[in-house]
């Protein structure tokens, strides 16, 4: 569980931005699979403007900074290194991307999702069934660019839909993995 109070806030004041900022959070690691997050994200920003954000640091961060040079993202990339309050990072985006070619359980899904985000992720680990109803069809087959930049697209030019998604989420996140509810379920088995 997480403390959904300290996200929650987040979904306020999104709305009525003109270029849409998709992001994630992230140890840059080879398994998190931010290769494939810039090449759908340049497939998206060939298509409209729009931004990406990738907050955390690793060893593989020299590497996908020359890619995103290589696909030409410029400006258009923000590579925000080491985030110690990454609560700061959500209010930012409009879209929460996770690329990664395996999870378990994800915490930075959990946050955006408490942060009242959509989520466009690959179907690893519990992602498929953390995620409310209504954002299922943005969670796409593992290491298949195309679907992760068509789900993008989708999320990217519709604001209703990705206020719907992220509330959706958000009052999933409240009611299931908020920590205080976690406890209470883990004691109610212990003493059951």
């Amino acid at each position: 569980g997480i403390d959904t109070g300290k996200f929650a806030a987040a979904a306020m004041g999104r709305a009525g931005r003109p270029i849409p900022t998709i992001g994630t959070v992230a140890v840059l690691r080879e398994e998190k699979r931010l290769d494939l997050l810039l090449d759908a994200f340049a497939t998206l920003r060939a298509a409209m403007p729009a931004r990406l954000i990738i907050a955390g640091d690793g060893v593989e961060r020299g590497r996908l900074e020359a890619h995103a040079g290589q696909l030409g993202l410029g400006g258009d990339v923000e590579f925000t290194g080491m985030v110690q309050d990454v609560e700061n990072v959500y209010p930012r985006l409009d879209v929460f991307a996770l690329s990664s070619s395996t999870e378990q359980i994800p915490n930075a899904v959990l946050e955006a999702m408490a942060a009242g985000l959509p989520v466009a992720a690959t179907a690893v680990g519990d992602v498929p069934v953390l995620v409310a109803a209504e954002n299922a069809p943005f969670i796409v087959p593992p290491g298949d660019g195309t679907a992760l930049a068509g789900a993008l697209d989708k999320l990217a030019r519709d604001a209703a839909l990705r206020a719907r998604s992220g509330l959706a989420n958000q009052r999933r996140a409240l009611e299931v993995y908020d920590v205080a509810a976690m406890v209470a379920a883990y004691k109610a088995l212990v003493d059951g």
